[in-house]
């Protein structure tokens, strides 16, 4: 059974399927990081633990299920199934469940994926499978390193001994001795393997997939990659599939093939969500592909802030640190989202809108986040601390063109609003909420798109003036 919600749904969903609900308690509640320590192999988080990531994401809960069954989710959207229930949660700002175009676009643009030169497109009313749009982007990561090859048992069956000879294969296809041929197999280092095997495995599957075979003719270079795995893959059998899922059961541990590992993970991730070669030895499996809407939406702003002159401290490097204390200046470092002084802007996935009602805005930020900021803006004698948010308010009411009435707004577009959330005592300075409208109208994946690239630009025109 599939079941679809939305991330932050608030409570607002109820699952009624009795084996539903006994198979989501097995997910439930659960701190995330200890379901990517019991499911290595089987669920993918976006960002992973080796990103380093200072979010805290680890600390959270993927859902929480009451006893009669209403389902409650966080910031995380993507897919998590364990045994026949998989449950699916897409952005808040879907139009509708097969539609949700919001995490696909920012999918699209923090992975680099090309949709729309597609030669071979999807549907445009067409909603992507999040695995299959990850193909080509870790395709191409994979074999720039070259084409995965590991040493593997031949045999082999004529005069021209090289190898050990195998007295079983010799008896039973030689006897009696009289063509002059021996049996031998031989360990040889070449393409043709598992892990090859698998990655062909699944641009098949994907070619015989009318929603997704678009997908590997979005750009010259992603087809050159996938002609390089079929000249590797001479022994390709679809039948063989299961047994070739069965040997890549173990991850890879070659330390120069290291991007082929995700590879071989989404692989697996596409071929067993469509149910090939799950048996009953899977069906206590947790499996699934989880994106932190919060990453998300910081590296998609990322895109659009730099060019705004913002720097993006991160993390895992230390680049772009700051430190509360001058006479301590390797301690407690700390890294806001961006920076250009005397700006400090903080992404934010959060609700800006009442649940109840899109009309009303809720500016109530969190303490520990409104805490965080004016400590930025002390330490760094900055002025301004900006919260980005997706914005589900409806600014402007469409049946009279009229603005909702509140003094505070500074810019009020159908796209964009900028709203004073109040100035500073102390030092002085003020927070701002700017407020990006997700289009929820749209009939077309490109026109989705076309809307969001106008608000990007209305964006980069706010922070390139005077706020």
């Amino acid at each position: 059974m599939r079941i679809v919600t939305t991330d932050n749904n608030c409570g607002n969903f109820i699952v009624s399927d009795p084996q539903a609900i006994s198979d989501l308690r097995n997910i439930a509640d659960c701190r995330i990081d200890s379901l990517v320590d019991k499911n290595k192999n089987d669920v993918w988080l976006f960002p992973s633990r080796e990103d380093n990531y200072d979010d805290k994401i680890d600390d959270e809960l993927i859902l929480s299920l009451s006893e009669d069954g209403r389902l409650t989710t966080g910031n995380i959207m993507g897919f998590i199934g364990y045994g026949d229930t998989e449950l699916t949660i897409r952005s808040r700002f879907s139009k509708e469940a097969e539609n949700d175009w919001f995490m696909q676009y920012m999918l699209q643009k923090v992975f680099v994926i090309n949709i729309f030169d597609l030669k071979h497109r999807l549907g445009e009313d067409s909603a992507l499978d999040i695995t299959a749009l990850l193909f080509p982007y870790f395709l191409q990561k994979a074999v720039l390193q070259g084409i995965y090859r590991e040493y593997s048992r031949c045999e082999y069956n004529n005069s021209r001994v090289r190898g050990s000879i195998d007295i079983g294969a010799h008896i039973r296809d030689n006897y009696p001795f009289s063509n002059g041929k021996i049996a031998y197999t031989t360990r040889e280092y070449n393409y043709d393997n598992s892990v090859t095997q698998l990655i062909r495995h699944t641009i098949e599957y994907l070619r015989g997939n009318s929603a997704s075979k678009g997908i590997l003719h979005s750009t010259p270079e992603t087809q050159g990659y996938i002609k390089q795995i079929v000249q590797a893959t001479p022994s390709y059998n679809r039948g063989y599939l299961k047994k070739v899922m069965l040997a890549n059961s173990k991850p890879i541990i070659h330390p120069y093939y290291s991007e082929y590992r995700p590879l071989q993970k989404l692989c697996l991730q596409i071929l067993r969500r469509e149910k090939l070669g799950y048996g009953e030895s899977s069906a206590s499996r947790i499996h699934g592909v989880l994106f932190d809407g919060a990453w998300l939406w910081e590296e998609y702003l990322n895109l659009t802030l730099t060019k705004a002159g913002f720097t993006h401290p991160k993390n895992k490097t230390g680049e772009g640190a700051i430190f509360p204390f001058l006479d301590r200046p390797n301690k407690y470092k700390r890294f806001p989202d961006f920076i250009r002084k005397p700006v400090i802007a903080d992404a934010k996935y959060k609700r800006l809108s009442d649940p109840k009602d899109s009309r009303y805005f809720n500016d109530n930020i969190q303490r520990e986040d409104l805490s965080q900021m004016i400590s930025y803006l002390h330490i760094t004698s900055s002025k301004t601390g900006i919260f980005i948010c997706p914005s589900e308010l409806l600014v402007m009411n469409p049946d009279n063109g009229e603005y909702y009435p509140d003094t505070r707004f500074i810019l009020r577009q159908d796209e964009l609003f900028v709203y004073k959330v109040g100035d500073l005592s102390g030092d002085g300075g003020r927070i701002l909420i700017i407020g990006i409208n997700i289009p929820r109208s749209l009939t077309t994946y490109r026109d989705f798109a076309a809307a969001m690239s106008l608000t990007e630009t209305g964006l980069l025109k706010t922070l390139q003036g005077k706020l």
